[in-house]
């Protein structure tokens, strides 16, 4: 399954009535794009640059080495289940601990990532890091949540505090620590030969000649 762009859903959209979760589901089902299902509307996931791909790609790597047992990394097509809003959703990359717990109407959907990862972009920061953290935040088994630019050496963690959420923001030089993982993690493993230390993509420049 991939991402696509919004464009794709529009007829869809322009239907007279609300969608429900079982027509989410059924367009799940069939299509070759991802879709979150938010408040009755189905939207098609807008594609990523090549640094953000390229960032995910990377921390997927990071993630899977340090994975401690019984924890695994799940990649972007892994779907969650916000009961509390009702709502379906997908994130770029997530550990879940132990067998996924679905929610009886939808075996395909999960409810207890343990760390959930975001790679910011123009077109979705404002809901990474606002109702889409809040809906993945109302998790019960969430303890981690990881926003990764894609225009800077940055990092942002928000981690449970018991009933409280506290957030910390990394830059070039530090290295930061996730739930379950067996080893920290250096803010420069994360964009190595992605960007350079002004926030410069390395991926677009032309490769050196000999």
């Amino acid at each position: 399954m991939r991402a696509c762009y919004h464009g794709h859903l529009e007829a869809f959209l322009r239907l007279p009535r609300r969608a429900t979760y079982a027509d989410y589901v059924a367009v799940e089902q069939t299509s070759e794009c991802r879709h979150e299902f938010l408040d009755g509307v189905i939207v098609a996931m807008a594609g990523g640059s090549d640094e953000y791909n390229a960032i995910a790609g990377r921390f997927a790597r990071l993630l899977g080495a340090r994975e401690t047992d019984p924890c695994r990394y799940y990649t972007p097509d892994q779907r969650f289940w916000i009961a509390s809003r009702k709502h379906g959703r997908y994130a770029d990359g997530s550990i879940i601990c132990g067998p996924p717990e679905h929610p009886p109407h939808d075996d395909q959907a999960t409810i207890n990532p343990t760390i959930v990862v975001e790679v910011l972009s123009p077109s979705s920061e404002d809901d990474d890091d606002g109702a889409k953290r809040s809906d993945f935040q109302s998790l019960a088994a969430l303890e981690a949540y990881v926003l990764l630019a894609q225009d800077r050496r940055f990092v942002k963690v928000y981690r449970r505090a018991g009933s409280e959420w506290r957030s910390a923001t990394y830059r070039d030089g530090d290295s930061f620590e996730l739930p379950t993982l067996s080893a920290p993690i250096r803010v420069s493993e994360v964009y190595d030969r992605i960007l350079d230390v002004d926030g410069r993509s390395l991926i677009r420049q032309p490769a050196a000649t000999h």
